[in-house]
């Protein structure tokens, strides 16, 4: 697609609009508007599931594109219900025909994928329609934007140029020289310069609007209108505001409109806010209450009826840096909000509660670093700032970054993104010990040796794995189960030799340190070895634990 063109890796990973000329033409927007398709292209990837399900709530049709040599594949049949659940019927592409050669067996395995998901082909018996495709050679494709407009004249897709104009956020982006910026796709109504927008976000109540200052085609020329089907970016977003991908916009008539839902909206939020703190009080005096019960009971069990004197000990500090070596703190800034939203998403899924490393999001935005965000990364253990598409770094930036010995890493695929946050946490995971196992014996027989008036057995055995060390650690493993372990040898010996090593078939004389037969004036526990017994010679060695994440799609 025109996306992926511009895409970092060869993959999508932003949702983006364009208009398609039928007949070809290099300018579309001066064709006849009967002519223009608008495509709306949303990544593939699991990771970006939010995209794809805005993409099926604003369009009038869905293109399914299926590779012919992957077939239908998890997020196939996950767009497939996106578009059953929004009620948008739907064109099958069957992509990359020039790379199986038009092999029908792979077209029909397919078609059956297809088919286990509701989803019968005209050639079938069903009422899909399909056209077969090659991206890459431009084969099919006249031929897929003829069905698309064939089902848009059966629909009888229709919207009104006049009166107030509605539609939808595709995409939000702070650009580096036009600020605050917008995707949009216009549902009804004519957009014009200086018309008034406001948005709202239902998920947190945020309320955003703007002057349309300018408009932009999505090869960044300037447009004066935008009419209904069609997308465009607008610049005039006010009060530091910015909407979400995914947010319903409205035209009103005034600013006095603006301001009085703009008051509505923030003593609404006042109020919520209010509930909120109410049941935060209310809980923690739950709280209080039973820890006070229960200290007073204990203070009158044990028969102290005075009152707790307040202790003279310093209060401790309420920032604890015990743990930090294992923490990993996080400045995340995108290009748009889309992409946001994914990386989000993914941080959202790393095991806090159960990882000993952890991840701690102290901040995220869109658009470049600043200065704060350096300031803010320095101040928390181990703080770096994750960029993803962002590329402005003045010589000034990256010097304040290297003094405050604060790491910026700039990525532009999201797969390096993860591959990289996941070896930032393993390296953040604590030390264990591990047994490595050096060698093997079995016992066939044992002797008591007396030493210094002492009785001290001697596992008489034959080395048959490895080799056996004499500064090694030993376990003894009798059927199966581990009797002992982390034992030291006091005396290895080959026929009478004191020896530091043996090898693999030579038998030896092994004695543990502190294993004395004891008598019952001094007691203990007395290890004592029967044939077949397994020595197990390991040592350990220090290493990170495995890190425990494996997040969805990556």
């Amino acid at each position: 697609s025109e996306i992926v063109k511009q895409e970092h890796g060869g993959i999508t990973q932003h949702i983006g609009a364009f208009v398609v000329s039928l007949q070809d033409d290099k300018n579309a927007r001066k064709s006849r508007i009967e002519d223009l398709v608008v495509f709306l292209d949303t990544p593939g990837h699991k990771a970006f599931s939010s995209m794809r399900e805005r993409g099926a709530l604003v369009t009038d049709i869905v293109v399914l594109v299926v590779a012919a040599d992957d077939g239908v594949m998890e997020q196939t049949i996950e767009s497939i219900s996106f578009a059953n659940k929004s009620q948008v019927p739907i064109i099958v592409a069957i992509n990359k025909i020039d790379k199986i050669k038009n092999d029908p067996d792979l077209i029909n395995i397919v078609k059956l994928g297809l088919k286990s998901q509701g989803i019968v082909l005209e050639e079938d018996g069903g009422d899909i329609q399909s056209i077969k495709i090659s991206a890459l050679q431009g084969e099919g494709i006249y031929e897929l934007k003829e069905a698309i407009i064939a089902l848009a004249e059966t629909l009888e897709l229709r919207a009104p140029i006049d009166g107030n104009v509605e539609g939808s956020i595709i995409e939000s982006s702070i650009d580096p020289h036009r600020g605050r910026l917008t995707t949009i796709l216009i549902q009804q109504g004519t957009l014009k310069r200086s018309d008034i927008l406001i948005s709202t976000n239902s998920r947190h109540g945020n309320v955003s609007w703007a002057k349309v200052r300018a408009m932009f085609d999505e090869n960044g020329q300037v447009i004066n209108e935008v009419l209904p089907g069609f997308p465009a970016q607008i610049i005039g977003w006010r009060d530091e505001t910015l909407p979400e991908a995914g947010d319903h916009i409205w035209q009103l008539n005034s600013e006095k409109q603006v301001r009085d839902i703009l008051g509505m909206s923030k003593e609404l939020q006042r109020q919520i806010q209010q509930t909120i703190d109410a049941k935060a009080i209310e809980q923690k005096r739950e709280e209080h209450d039973v820890v006070y019960k229960a200290e007073l009971t204990a203070r009158r069990e044990a028969g102290i009826r005075y009152k707790r004197k307040r202790s003279s000990i310093p209060r401790t500090k309420l920032i604890q840096t015990e743990g930090d070596e294992l923490k990993t703190s996080i400045v995340l800034k995108a290009d748009v909000n889309g992409s946001l939203e994914v990386l989000l998403d993914l941080f959202d899924s790393f095991p806090n509660d159960t990882s000993p490393a952890k991840l701690d999001l102290i901040h995220y935005g869109l658009g470049n670093v600043t200065e704060n965000d350096i300031e803010l990364a320095s101040c928390f253990p181990n703080g770096m700032i994750y960029t993803f598409n962002v590329g402005v770094f003045t010589p000034a930036l990256l010097k304040k970054a290297k003094e405050l010995n604060v790491s910026i890493k700039r990525f532009n695929v999201i797969y390096h993104l993860v591959d990289h946050l996941k070896e930032t946490l393993q390296e953040r995971m604590p030390f264990v010990d591990r047994e490595e196992i050096v060698g093997e014996a079995i016992v066939i027989q044992e002797f008591v040796v007396s030493e210094k008036r002492k009785k001290i057995p001697v596992a008489g055995s034959r080395c048959s794995k490895g080799i056996l060390k004499k500064n090694a650690l030993y376990k003894l493993i009798r059927n199966g189960q581990i009797i002992a372990k982390d034992l030291k040898l006091l005396s290895m010996r080959h026929h009478k030799d004191e020896v530091d090593t043996i090898k693999k078939d030579f038998e030896c004389g092994l004695m543990l340190a502190d294993n004395v037969i004891s008598n019952k004036m001094t007691g203990g526990q007395t290890i004592r070895f029967q044939p077949q017994d397994l020595l197990v010679c390991y040592q350990l060695i220090n290493v990170r634990l495995p890190l425990q994440w494996k997040p969805k799609g990556f």
